[in-house]
């Protein structure tokens, strides 16, 4: 008696009846006259677009710069549990989820450098607190 695993696919016909074999591949490949091209410099496009990877013109999600550096600090203190949960808790900290990265990050670094001296410096802090609202209420609604 055959013991065949849940979705293994048969595979009558030896390396033929493989739907990666080369012989299947080659049936089925679309000649290169036929193929879709760049509008720009005729390579082959890239599926679902009429121009080529040269001229898709995507760039990074993430660059190297506007808050990102700050974001991944933060990411990192708040990996391994180092932000309190106090301050993450607070209006001013939660209101800034809906900024952008470039806006957003700073001032959470900020209120986070100004939180440790909360008690030794609250002019600072209430300073930063308000900058933080400000910047929430100056964006409105989303």
């Amino acid at each position: 008696m055959e013991s065949r695993q849940i979705g293994e696919v048969s595979r009558r016909g030896g390396w033929r009846g493989s739907s990666n074999s080369i012989a299947t591949l080659l049936r089925y490949r679309i000649p290169w006259s036929q193929q879709r091209q760049c509008k720009a410099c005729r390579r082959i496009a890239v599926r679902g677009y009429d121009v080529c990877v040269r001229h898709l013109g995507r760039r990074p999600l993430h660059s190297p710069a506007f808050g990102r550096g700050e974001s991944r600090l933060l990411a990192k203190l708040e990996r391994r549990g180092l932000l309190p949960s106090d301050l993450m808790a607070m209006p001013a900290w939660r209101d800034l989820a809906d900024q952008r990265c470039k806006v957003r990050a700073p001032m959470r670094l900020a209120l986070l450098q100004a939180w440790d001296k909360r008690h030794a410096e609250p002019l600072q802090w209430a300073k930063v607190q308000r900058q933080a609202l400000g910047i929430v209420r100056q964006a409105g609604p989303q």
